[in-house]
C-alpha cells in the first residue's frame, strides 16, 4: 500500500514537471513571435520613412527643374540683349515733346516717342508711351543711355516695332530693328548690324510683308550713304517659320528666326 502512494506521488511530479516545461516553450515561443512581430514592424517602419524620403526628394527635384526651366523658358524669350521697363503714369501726365499717336490694328492701344521731338531727331533719351482707355504708361530702355527708340509702328494689335539707335550724334540715321509686346514686356530682335552701317530708318506693314527704309554707309568713315528699300517676307508676330531679309535686289541679307 505504501508502495503504490509513493509511485503514485512520483507520477504526480513528473506531470506537474511536464506541464512547466510546456508552459515555458509556450512562453519562450510567443515572446519570440513578439520579436519577431516588433521587427517586421520595425522594417515597415523604415521602408515608408524611406520611400517618403524618396518622395520629397524627388518632389524637391521636380521643384527645382521647374524652376529652373521656368528660368530657362524666361532666358530664351528676352535674347534681344536689351529690355523695356514698364512704368504706370498718372492719366493726367502731359505728353509734349512726342511723336505723332499711332493706334494699334484693333485700336485698343496708341503709342508715341516721347522726348525726342515731333520727328524723334533730337538727341537725348526718349521713351514709349502706351495709350490704352484712361491708363498711361512708358516703357524705358533699361540701364542703358546710349540708346533710345527712334521710330515705332504697329506689327498688329499688341506688337510693336520699334527701332532702336544711338541717343547723341549725328550718325545714327537709323538703328537696329526690335519687337515689343506692350501686355508682356517681351523683346524680340529682328534685325542688327554690328557694325552699325546698316541701319533700319522706317518700318511698313504691307500685308505679311514689311517695308524697310534702311540707310547704307558705303564708307568706314560714315561719310556717304545711300538709302534702300528692304523687306521682310513673309512676316509673323510669332517668328515662326521662314523669315528672310531681302535688300533692294532681291539678296537675303538677314534670316529672322535662325
Amino acid at each position: 500500500m505504501k508502495s503504490k502512494k509513493v509511485n503514485f506521488l512520483i507520477c504526480l511530479s513528473l506531470m506537474v514537471l511536464a506541464l512547466s516545461f510546456t508552459a515555458c516553450s509556450s512562453d519562450k515561443n510567443t515572446s519570440s513571435n513578439k520579436v519577431n512581430t516588433n521587427t517586421s514592424s520595425n522594417n515597415n517602419d523604415k521602408k515608408v520613412n524611406s520611400d517618403t524620403a524618396a518622395v520629397d526628394t524627388k518632389d524637391k527635384n521636380n521643384e527645382q527643374t521647374t524652376q529652373n526651366n521656368g528660368s530657362s523658358s524666361s532666358t530664351a524669350k528676352n535674347t534681344s540683349g536689351i529690355n523695356f521697363i514698364k512704368k504706370q503714369l498718372d492719366s493726367s501726365t502731359e505728353i509734349t515733346f512726342n511723336t505723332d499717336w499711332k493706334n494699334s490694328e484693333d485700336g485698343s492701344y496708341s503709342a508715341c516717342i516721347e522726348g525726342k521731338g515731333s520727328e524723334a531727331l533730337e538727341e537725348g533719351i526718349g521713351k514709349i508711351i502706351i495709350k490704352s482707355g484712361q491708363n498711361l504708361y512708358s516703357y524705358e530702355i533699361e540701364n542703358n543711355t546710349q540708346i533710345s527708340p527712334k521710330y515705332i509702328e504697329w506689327a498688329d494689335g499688341k506688337n510693336l516695332f520699334v527701332v532702336v539707335a544711338s541717343s547723341h550724334g549725328t550718325l545714327a540715321k537709323g538703328g537696329d530693328l526690335y519687337m515689343l509686346n506692350v501686355n508682356t514686356g517681351e523683346v524680340s530682335l529682328l534685325i542688327k548690324d554690328s557694325n552699325k552701317k546698316q541701319q533700319i530708318m522706317s518700318v511698313q506693314k504691307d500685308g505679311n510683308n514689311i517695308n524697310l527704309k534702311v540707310n547704307i554707309y558705303d564708307d568706314d568713315a560714315y561719310n556717304e550713304s545711300h538709302v534702300e528699300d528692304w523687306v521682310i517676307t513673309p512676316f509673323n508676330t510669332s517668328l515662326s517659320g521662314k523669315i528672310e531679309v531681302k535688300n533692294s535686289d532681291g539678296k537675303v541679307v538677314y534670316k529672322i528666326n535662325e
